[in-house]
């Protein structure tokens, strides 16, 4: 999807475009990473198969069968639960509808510069992907998936993706000084995590949502981070809802001038071994997305 971007925002559309060849060098790396590890895993199983019995090395054989069919399991169980938890709402205390700052029907800690809600988005993958960006983001539409195949041994058989929501937030700073940033990122959607490790294989699942921020007024100023989600094993089955507003806090020094903030939410999953799948949705089903967030500046 090609960036559009008004006349008058040049900046902003300097700032989206070197983020963009930054989420491509950190795809870069990830599959680099991910293929050394294939290449070696392999190299390492192939040398132990000679060290081994011609009995053993039979029964090793015998189990890539079983990995493939762990695979065609592990998808059946997991269009069952997904389809659940696509039907499924959150919980009222979990409702974001209303702005984060209301307490009583009335917005609390009203500030001279006040709050704030995204001037520009992007969601894109870490393999290059746009798959969405535009001013004035809304309700957005998330997935991220990995399936893991074969023993898994030595870290081979392994799939890992990441995605990212980056939202820029804008406004003029009134005077020199510190400015901190309350950020309220809304989520609704839910994860599932399965890997059923065992005898001859090394299996694992891994899911993990963060939040980031980072200020820009002529340079980019230090980030700021956040874990909301971390779920890892080589022996798991669960899933569940994740819904409800996420907070962070981040501190700017700025003049008096035009600022800029990205605000984004990271959805990593990894899993290894057939059978094995990690999934983060904030898609599938009406009462699934990824809503709105809100920035209180004071």
């Amino acid at each position: 999807m090609e960036a559009k971007f008004k006349p008058t925002d040049d900046v902003l559309q300097q700032l989206v475009t070197e983020r963009r060849a930054e989420v491509q060098r950190l795809q870069k790396a990830q599959a680099d990473q991910l293929k050394d590890l294939e290449t070696r895993g392999q190299a390492r199983i192939a040398a132990l198969k000679k060290t081994l019995p011609k009995d053993i090395v039979a029964v090793l054989q015998s189990l890539d069968k079983t990995h493939d069919e762990a695979s065609a399991a592990t998808k059946a169980h997991v269009d069952r639960v997904k389809a659940k938890l696509a039907a499924s709402v959150a919980s009222p205390e979990n409702e974001t509808a209303a702005h984060p700052g209301l307490a009583g029907g009335h917005l609390v800690a009203p500030s001279s510069l006040g709050w704030f809600t995204p001037y520009y988005g992007t969601y894109h993958g870490s393999d290059g992907s746009v798959y969405w960006q535009g001013y004035n983001p809304g309700n957005i539409n998330l997935g991220d998936w990995a399936s893991g195949a074969g023993s898994g041994i030595f870290g081979t058989g392994a799939g890992s993706f990441t995605v990212f929501m980056d939202w820029w937030f804008t406004y003029i700073a009134p005077q020199n000084r510190n400015y901190g940033h309350t950020i309220w990122v809304p989520y609704h959607g839910f994860y599932i995590l399965y890997a059923d490790d065992g005898f001859w294989t090394s299996k694992e699942a891994h899911a993990r949502m963060d939040l980031s921020a980072v200020g820009y007024q002529y340079n980019y100023k230090a980030t700021g981070s956040t874990n909301v989600f971390d779920m890892d094993s080589q022996n798991i089955d669960v899933n569940d809802r994740f819904d409800g507003w996420r907070t962070m806090y981040y501190s700017d020094l700025l003049g008096g001038d035009r600022a800029y903030l990205r605000v984004t939410a990271s959805f990593y999953v990894y899993a290894r071994g057939g059978g094995s799948t990690a999934q983060l949705n904030f898609s599938d089903g009406n009462a699934n997305y990824m809503g709105v967030p809100w920035v209180y500046v004071d």
